[in-house]
């Protein structure tokens, strides 16, 4: 049953991929305003993100409006994952724009690995596919899905074009051989991290928000340098962007340590949201965990 249910899956989205690129962008727009308007849950999630981040600068009808555009933005993502079964690295170039490899590969250099932080922008699906045009050697962790068959189907979409996978749950000893030969591993780093051992509270956009700890711990173990990544819809490419080296801070007062180079991750992946803000996950209760007191 369940390789039934893979093949299944794979034909639902090579037959999406199959629809033109405008009239998918059209179908993506009706079904994202009728999820907008039917799941009021997810709809007041996003309008309460975007409030508190944007609350400031734009009305209430600004932040709807720009609401309403995630909701469609999250729609296309599928139409796009189907199109992409059937590009080969001609298209994939042809496709994408990469800007700033030279940070990536400065930090390569150093000769520890990279560490690359990066978050649900754009069509995040995308982000093994587009690191692998940098012609370095790339792995990416990843949280395995609880259907094993659509679990499947996306591991082999993520790992068509050479990037290593590795669930979350035993992750750190291929992340530190990928360092130990220099590569360079891929971390989603902006959702909400409900475990306390695990965490630690930083600010975000003004409020506080529990972050993972994880990358930092990884940095300062190992020496490799982080750099900020993303991708998203640039017109008609994809736009790819490696932004500079995050400074580690280590004084030696580990957990401290810990704490100050988070927030320094967070601070850089509030300016990835802000360079595209209709096309960040909005829809995910970032700041659903709150400190004890």
């Amino acid at each position: 049953m369940e390789c039934l249910a893979y093949k299944m899956i794979r034909l639902f989205f090579l037959l999406l991929g199959l629809i033109p690129e405008r009239q998918a962008v059209r179908m993506a727009h009706a079904i994202g305003g009728l999820w907008y308007r039917r799941d009021a849950r997810h709809r007041q999630v996003a309008i309460d993100n975007m409030t508190l981040v944007f609350g400031r600068e734009k009305s209430r009808q600004e932040i709807e409006r720009l609401s309403r555009q995630a909701f469609d933005h999250i729609a296309l993502v599928p139409f796009e994952m189907g199109r992409s079964l059937r590009w080969g690295w001609q298209e994939i170039k042809a496709r994408f724009r990469l800007y700033g490899v030279y940070h990536l590969a400065a930090a390569q250099k150093k000769g520890k690995g990279v560490l690359v932080l990066t978050c649900h922008m754009g069509n995040w699906e995308f982000l093994p596919t587009s690191m692998g045009i940098t012609g370095f050697q790339i792995s990416a962790v990843y949280r395995p899905l609880d259907f094993k068959p659509m679990d499947r189907f996306i591991q082999e979409m993520r790992e068509r074009f050479g990037c290593r996978m590795y669930p979350t749950k035993k992750a750190v000893k291929g992340i530190l051989q990928e360092l130990s030969e220099g590569n360079a591993v891929g971390l989603l780093s902006d959702q909400n991290a409900p475990k306390p051992h695990q965490s630690v509270f930083v600010d975000m956009f003004g409020k506080k928000a529990s972050a993972n700890n994880g990358i930092a711990q990884l940095a300062l173990s190992t020496g490799a340098p982080v750099i900020p990544y993303f991708v998203a819809r640039d017109g008609r490419f994809v736009r790819g962007e490696f932004g500079p080296e995050i400074p580690l801070v280590n004084t030696g007062d580990f957990e401290a340590d810990v704490q100050t180079n988070t927030q320094n991750f967070s601070y850089a992946i509030e300016k990835m949201i802000l360079k595209f803000p209709e096309q960040w996950f909005w829809v995910h209760n970032r700041w659903k965990t709150r400190p004890p007191e």
